[in-house]
């Protein structure tokens, strides 16, 4: 009994353990503000990429292709009128649209931009795809949608002037320390849409 009435009494080593909880609560903390800025970065990469692709969907070849070949005509609308809703839906995870065909080519100059290399990584502003913002992007992670915005014109042709959203989806984030402790629990980056006005849908913008 007095010998670990003595034990219970020490205070020997206290220095000792109280350095070891301050140093494992501040590695902690320090490892949850490197995840926390790492998985921030990575979502605002995803939404740059998200503005530059809707940038080049507003400036490029449509690509749901009946859009440039649509005239809105019929029994009820005449050349000059406004041009009937429309929608359509692409993926690249599908490559194909919910109407009509699918522009492969437009579709890669938006991902690996207008320089055509079909490489991600660093290139002149002009020449920017969406994986040169985010080299994780592949067309796969790429939806974009073309929707009436009332300002089109039915005619041969028809001047469509459509509201063009497109969504990054299907991102995981690239931990340092998360994935090996809790893996496939944070590691979805939230799909991240982006919506312009269609300005000259001409590879030639």
């Amino acid at each position: 009994m007095v010998i670990l009435r003595k034990f219970v009494q020490s205070d020997k080593g206290a220095v000792s353990v109280e350095t070891s909880l301050l140093i494992t609560i501040t590695t902690i903390l320090t490892a949850c503000a490197i995840e926390a800025s790492l998985a921030l970065w990575q979502w605002n990469s995803a939404q740059q990429a998200a503005r530059q692709g809707a940038r080049l969907a507003a400036t490029s070849n449509v690509i749901a292709t009946d859009i440039s070949t649509m005239t809105g005509l019929s029994e009820s609308v005449v050349a000059g009128d406004p041009l009937p809703y429309y929608l359509r839906t692409c993926s690249g995870a599908t490559a194909s649209c919910n109407v009509g065909g699918f522009d492969e080519t437009a579709l890669n100059l938006m991902v690996f931009g207008k320089d055509g290399d079909g490489v991600c990584g660093a290139t002149t502003p002009r020449a920017r795809g969406i994986c040169d913002v985010f080299a994780d992007i592949r067309p796969e992670n790429i939806e974009i949608k073309y929707e009436a915005s009332g300002f089109g014109v039915a005619g041969l042709p028809a001047k469509p002037a459509p509201m063009i959203t497109v969504t990054v989806r299907d991102l995981e984030f690239d931990y340092v320390f998360l994935d090996a402790f809790f893996p496939n629990v944070f590691s979805k980056i939230p799909p991240v849409s982006v919506s312009v006005m269609s300005e000259d849908l001409s590879s030639q913008a």
